[in-house]
């Protein structure tokens, strides 16, 4: 009898856990519906204001040109052709001045090589092939440290830089050199080769012509 019991109450645990399992599961996909569409409001807004960063110049942007597209879904292969690694072309599309002339590109890149993780930043390419600037979306660095990759110092170094490849340095950074921030030389380095990875996409994207852009 007592083992009966002792069973009953087993069964009794396991379907109350199983309820309070399920009841948890509808609540968190209740709450990710919920909060999908904010989050991705926010995250658009957050991209705009970063490609007006950028690239004051763009006054629209093209992210649904089918050529461009299609390049975007083989960039892998064009990195790792071009012995590109640790980064990810995430989205590209092309500025446009106000009449709808094409004016260059703007990307969306993803280095895998942070100190704390994944670093997304945007970058601008104009039809010169000057690399306009770059806003970082998202960081995880370490708060005085690494994230610093967010400030000035460090971001605005990219600004107006005409160099196919950029490259790393500790102090008194020259042509084709970033000073790297103190004490976080993986963070300047991640951000560095990502954005060396957006350049040469870039520039093959104009040498070809794609989306109107041509070479001034």
């Amino acid at each position: 009898m007592q083992e009966n019991k002792k069973k009953s109450s087993i069964v009794k645990d396991a379907v109350a856990l199983c309820l309070i399992a399920l009841i948890a599961a509808v609540a968190l996909g209740f709450v990710n519906e919920v909060t999908k569409g904010p989050i991705a409001e926010l995250a658009a807004k957050q991209k705009a204001e970063a490609y007006q960063t950028i690239y004051p110049e763009a006054v629209q942007v093209d992210d649904a040109n089918e050529e461009l597209l299609a390049r975007v879904e083989d960039s892998a292969a064009f990195l790792a052709e071009n012995g590109l690694s640790g980064s990810v072309i995430d989205e590209a599309c092309i500025a446009m001045d106000a009449s709808g002339n094409p004016i260059g590109y703007i990307l969306t890149i993803t280095s895998k090589e942070g100190f704390g993780g994944d670093i997304q930043f945007s970058m601008g390419y104009t039809s010169e092939g000057t690399l306009t600037a770059i806003e970082i979306l998202s960081i995880s660095e370490t708060a005085g440290l690494g994230a610093l990759a967010t400030e000035e110092p460090f971001k605005g170094q990219f600004t107006e830089r005409t160099e196919d490849s950029l490259t790393v340095v500790k102090s008194d950074a020259g042509e084709g050199e970033i000073n790297a921030i103190s004490g976080a030389t993986i963070t300047s380095n991640a951000v560095t080769n990502a954005v060396n990875s957006g350049l040469a996409f870039a520039s093959d994207l104009l040498a070809n012509g794609i989306g109107g852009v041509s070479h001034e």
